[in-house]
């Protein structure tokens, strides 16, 4: 098998210095990397006949616009109540950040002159803005089967348009399944610590708008079982997706055995606090 940590590490020095800018790193975070996008683009760009120059360009400009929508979430996620001036502060350099980051992708792109790759994930950015309004839109989701579809058009749409172009339907299906799993794992953590969660939440409205007047506890418990069937049926489909890909590479294959790990034990997980 393929052995990619060395094209990581190198990726990773790429896309850091690209997205460093000293001023912005004065008063914001610096940008985190989602590594297991990046291992996908890796893999996916490693079966196709593309030379290590553009291959590096392609994989650093997706990332870039991955970057550049993790910030904006984080503006997103934290304006609530009365800002200080610092604060405010903050939060306009991260909308700053973000949008420098995506600047970043289409300079990257015009300067090999590739136009369908600036389309192809333009078309991404607008698939994911639209399903993550429609997750966060009260009474949008109906059922699981579509809660599931807009988590993964959220999560894997930049991957999947880029497969879907280069004509990859395994990569396709992989990055989906797989990245629905490693935001499921979010999700229940985030329930885990403190209560919250935007899927747990759209669980509720769906599972029990016929059921006024029945014990929260009971309520509750039934959620928690409908998120954990989606988390499991989720691994169970990152199996068969695996299956589909002739080759993968070691480090891709350490990855994925550790997101599954995480749902190997799931049925007593829930710890009752207080």
């Amino acid at each position: 098998m393929l052995n990619i940590t060395d094209d990581i590490r190198q990726l990773k020095r790429l896309i850091e210095t690209k997205a460093q800018h000293p001023y912005l790193l004065k008063y914001i975070q610096k940008p985190s990397l989602d590594e297991d996008k990046l291992i996908l683009l890796l893999g996916l760009f490693n079966d196709l006949d593309v030379t290590s120059d553009k291959r590096n360009q392609y994989i650093s400009s997706t990332m870039l616009v991955q970057i550049a929508l993790d910030t904006h979430e984080i503006v997103s996620n934290s304006g609530e109540g009365i800002e200080s001036p610092e604060v405010l502060k903050n939060r306009q350099l991260q909308v700053l950040a973000g949008d420098y980051y995506s600047g970043l992708y289409y300079q990257g792109l015009a300067s090999v002159g590739n136009v369908d790759m600036i389309r192809i994930l333009s078309s991404a950015i607008k698939k994911i803005n639209d399903n993550k309004i429609i997750l966060y839109q009260q009474g949008s989701i109906n059922d699981v089967p579509t809660l599931l579809k807009t988590i993964k058009a959220i999560e894997a749409s930049l991957i999947h348009k880029l497969g879907d172009y280069y004509n990859e339907p395994a990569w396709m299906e992989l990055s989906e399944d797989l990245l629905l799993v490693k935001r499921l794992h979010a999700e229940k953590s985030s329930y885990m610590k403190s209560g919250q969660s935007i899927v747990f939440d759209v669980l509720r409205e769906m599972t029990f708008d016929d059921s006024i007047g029945g014990e929260v506890s009971i309520k509750e418990e039934q959620v928690r079982t409908q998120f954990d069937k989606c988390l499991w049926d989720a691994r169970q489909s990152v199996e068969r997706s695996m299956r589909k890909l002739a080759k993968l590479d070691d480090e891709l294959l350490k990855r994925v055995k550790a997101i599954l790990e995480q749902t190997e034990s799931i049925a007593n997980s829930y710890v009752k606090e207080g």
